[in-house]
């Protein structure tokens, strides 16, 4: 399971709550905020597998900015007896993600060849 925060123009945040029901999210959140502009916030949990096909769905929204957040998440609701079972539910990464974190290890080692290089 993992948690994205998605920023939209205010207004637009039932459609992102819209696109998360339709792939099963949960515990799922939608409040008002000010950057350069009124935005709705979005808070959104999906299964792994489910993250690029949610992702692929908002490009669509305007001026839509994502934050994913590369950790499992444990997503609880009543009874606490069923707590158990909904934690075991383990997935494997999405393919977004391990696309995304290859990118990011790149950029790392680039950053770290060129600092090598220059402290010769």
């Amino acid at each position: 399971m993992r948690q994205l925060i998605i920023q939209v123009p205010r207004g637009n945040g039932k459609a992102v709550i819209d696109i998360a029901k339709s792939h099963n999210g949960t515990n799922l959140a939608r409040f008002e905020g000010n950057g350069e502009e009124p935005i709705d916030v979005v808070i959104v949990h999906v299964s792994n597998g489910e993250v690029g096909k949610v992702l692929e769905k908002l490009q669509d929204l305007p001026k839509v900015q994502i934050t994913l957040i590369p950790t499992g998440v444990m997503t609880l609701q009543p009874p606490a007896s069923e707590a158990p079972q909904q934690v075991v539910d383990v997935e494997e990464r999405s393919p977004i993600e391990i696309f995304l974190s290859g990118l990011q290890s790149v950029g790392s080692w680039v950053f770290l060849v060129m600092q090598h290089w220059q402290a010769l």
